[in-house]
């Protein structure tokens, strides 16, 4: 008896599959030019992006995680400040706030798995500057809450957008709100670049020109500034990524009709997604369900050539990089989560009939 290929859980070597002969084009476009750095496919992808978003400017750098330390940075956050931060994402979110000396502090995520409010009241203390709100999986939080939030402490808000550009709640873009937000252009993203490679937006010139000079060792026309760093997006990378963005409504549907699928799918079944709210404009980085039976879910996939991955099996608080002594007590949303979590293929390069098969293969094991 055949059996069946095993499925791709990313899709990025079906991006390329589909822009193959435009990407060839690209690169010898580039190549030629002798910009590699900062050409003009750069700065055509950064007001793609600042329109994308409804912002004013956006400044690509290296990586997201760049992004959004150079926010903070340039929010004048630092050591002896604390930065709210959601207890469930990827660790680049409070990685960030760490390396500008700061501490994070992290709060208990809701029902969507965003930072819940009202839990981070009571962690508002003296020392409390700044909010990295974090949109995650493709969704996106309570954006006007998060703004009423920091209205009422006095704080500052850094998006993390890096899982949702492209996203929108209520018709309030993902990336429009607070001082400044930052993407992700990571491989594995709805619009990933052929390596590293993330943006930053702002609506505030002087906080767009402080990234533009940490980008390039603090460089400001012909002088050296400040201590800078080298994290330039390459011309190339800007270059296929505006390819991408041209496929990005088209590509973001494709996930939609594949997420409806499975959520039709999953009905009556124990493993359930999570909530969908009403007025989102979901960009479905990630399908994601919940399992009690988790683990043996995974391992049964897995045998049937389904691959699955857990987004985020730990909870910050509980990495020993940040040396910290929140007790678990103070994150029971996050901990029952991260115990049942997992997520399904999802992907522009997936057929309706490759879903049919990972929720087929769900519905053999609770059978």
């Amino acid at each position: 008896m055949s059996v069946a290929a095993p499925l791709d859980f990313f899709g990025c070597a079906g991006d390329y599959r589909e822009l193959a002969p435009q990407i060839h084009v690209r690169v010898e476009e580039v190549l030629v030019s002798g910009q590699v750095l900062q050409g003009a496919h750069v700065q055509e992808l950064e007001e793609r992006i600042a329109a994308t978003c409804g912002r004013r400017y956006a400044v690509a750098v290296g990586s997201g995680t760049d992004a959004l330390f150079f926010a903070l940075v340039a929010l004048g956050i630092g050591r002896g400040d604390e930065v709210l931060v959601p207890d469930i994402s990827f660790l680049a979110s409070a990685t960030a706030i760490l390396r500008t000396g700061a501490r994070p502090v992290f709060v208990d995520v809701n029902a969507s798995l965003m930072l819940d409010l009202a839990v981070a009241e009571v962690k508002v203390g003296p020392s409390t500057r700044a909010m990295v709100y974090v949109h995650l999986f493709g969704n996106v939080g309570d954006i006007e809450g998060a703004e009423a939030f920091a209205r009422k402490f006095g704080l500052k808000i850094v998006e993390d957008f890096a899982q949702s550009l492209g996203a929108s709640r209520l018709g309030r873009e993902a990336g429009s709100m607070g001082e400044a937000g930052a993407t992700s252009f990571d491989p594995t993203k709805v619009i990933g670049a052929p390596g590293s490679g993330g943006a930053l937006v702002t609506d505030d010139a002087a906080t767009a020109a402080r990234v533009r000079r940490l980008r390039l060792h603090g460089k400001e026309g012909p002088l050296f500034r400040e201590l800078g760093y080298n994290s330039q997006l390459p011309s190339l990378a800007a270059a296929i990524l505006n390819l991408k963005l041209d496929r990005h409504t088209e590509w973001t549907a494709r996930r939609a009709a594949l997420a409806d699928r499975y959520r039709a799918g999953l009905a009556g079944l124990p493993a359930q997604p999570l909530p969908l709210e009403e007025g989102v404009r979901h960009v479905w980085h990630k399908f994601v369900l919940l399992a009690d039976d988790r683990d043996e879910l995974a391992l049964a996939l897995g045998r049937a050539g389904i691959p699955t991955r857990i987004h985020y099996e730990r909870p910050l608080h509980r990495e020993s990089i940040f040396q910290q002594s929140q007790p678990d007590g103070e994150f029971p949303n996050a901990l029952a989560y991260a115990d049942r979590t997992l997520s399904l293929p999802i992907h522009s390069h997936l057929s309706l009939d490759d879903v049919d098969r990972v929720l087929d293969g769900i519905a053999r094991h609770y059978a």
